[in-house]
């Protein structure tokens, strides 16, 4: 199975017995000898001393995570798949996920092994998200796909507005409006300000299909859960309302016990949201923005809120390939971390001048944009020359919708 399929693969086991709790995919089942050999290693590591987080052979990556003394997961990788950071992303994702929906305490300690076997299945869709490629391209793993500007010409911030209006007439602050499946996305001012690893969470919970017979024929579908902020608030769980408004759109209020799903359904959405139909309409579909054509992927931080996206096929031949590209961006935020300022959500000095850094490497150059309150760093092909790189750089920024 190992040599036949480069996609990763997900496997829980209960901690203390080493018994097998879920396998996703489920292409087939990964023998128990075998799970059990994963764990064992594992085990042994520990007794000895030593924590084993990462291994390799000469044909897969193999990683390991442990959510207390209860749940192990085990990302296994053939190659070329993801190894290494993005195997352990692939499993950080997985732990948040199942925190999410099931909450911490269903997890520390576990209670009943076959029981939490059949609440996992809920888990299922979410988890089977995370060893998928975002893009398609291999350019990343885990929770969190790349987010893109709304579609050029959006009322952004009439969008904004009723979203706000909307939210305070749920009796909360916590909401947000999905695009195109949920690769473009506006949220409250409450909202921005959760921690990116809830917010991601939260996001492709809500990218998640409508239930079946839900449309536009069928009126607004909807879904009234409770889910657990893996950060904020891992024990205590809260009220989510999604609403698929049209096809490709979205939108989603953390709230309280009050309004009613009905009341929200047949009172709030037609007030709020069926006079700006037309507008959704042209949310529904965002596509990637167009970028320079030597553009190989870019990283952009504005107002401490990331976005970024691999190019797939841009560069020569001998350029870095795409799933190698989301490494490359992140070693060259690493790099240039002092010019960022971490400490200030990758803002930079309020009185900042503009400027231009460029880092040559043998694979690809690195270069990275600085302005107040925004910082944009671009992977282009290697021996890119210095002189175009403040048009390319001021290119991009146009094409992204931050001209």
């Amino acid at each position: 199975m190992l040599e036949d399929d480069v996609t990763p693969c997900l496997v829980g086991v209960a901690t203390a017995s080493g018994l097998p709790l879920f396998c996703r995919p489920p292409r087939p089942q990964l023998p128990f000898s075998l799970v059990g050999a994963l764990h064992g290693v594992r085990l042994f590591g520990a007794a000895a001393g030593a924590e084993l987080r990462e291994a390799a052979t000469p044909t897969a990556s193999l990683a390991w995570a442990q959510y207390g003394n209860s749940l192990t997961l085990v990302a296994l990788s053939p190659s070329p798949g993801p190894a290494g950071p993005a195997l352990q992303r692939i499993l950080q994702s997985a732990l948040g996920t199942l925190v999410l929906v099931l909450g911490q305490e269903e997890l520390l300690p576990i209670r009943n092994v076959e029981r939490l076997k059949r609440d996992l299945r809920v888990c299922f869709p979410l988890l089977d998200s995370l060893l998928r490629p975002r893009g398609g391209g291999g350019e990343g793993w885990g929770m969190g796909g790349p987010c893109w500007p709304l579609p050029p010409g959006t009322p952004r911030q009439a969008l904004q507005e009723r979203l706000q209006r909307f939210a305070a007439a749920a009796q909360t602050d916590l909401g947000c409006l999905l695009c195109g499946g949920g690769v473009a996305w506006l949220g409250t001012a409450h909202w921005g300000a959760l921690p990116d690893d809830d917010s991601a969470h939260l996001r492709a919970l809500l990218a998640t299909p409508p239930p079946p017979g839900g449309g536009p024929g069928a009126g607004v579908a909807a879904r009234d859960v409770a889910v657990f902020l893996p950060n904020s608030s891992p024990k205590v769980p809260l009220r989510l309302l999604q609403l698929w408004l049209l096809p490709g759109v979205g939108a989603g209020l953390l709230c309280g016990p009050r309004p009613s799903l009905h009341h929200v359904i047949s009172q709030l959405v037609p007030q709020f949201w069926g006079p700006a139909l037309e507008q959704l309409r042209g949310c529904a579909r965002p596509r990637p923005p167009p970028l320079p054509p030597e553009v190989l992927g870019y990283l952009l931080i504005h107002r401490g809120r990331s976005q970024s996206g691999i190019v797939k096929g841009a560069g020569p031949a001998r350029a870095l390939p795409p799933q190698l590209r989301s490494e490359a961006l992140r070693e060259l935020r690493t790099l240039l971390e002092p010019q960022i300022c971490p400490k200030m959500g990758g803002q930079g000095p309020p009185q900042m001048r503009p400027k231009l850094c460029y880092l040559a490497f043998p694979t690809h150059t690195g270069c990275c944009l600085l302005r107040p309150e925004l910082t944009l760093l671009l992977l282009l092909p290697p021996g890119t020359p210095r002189e175009p790189l403040n048009a390319t750089a001021l290119n991009a920024l146009n094409a992204l919708g931050y001209g």
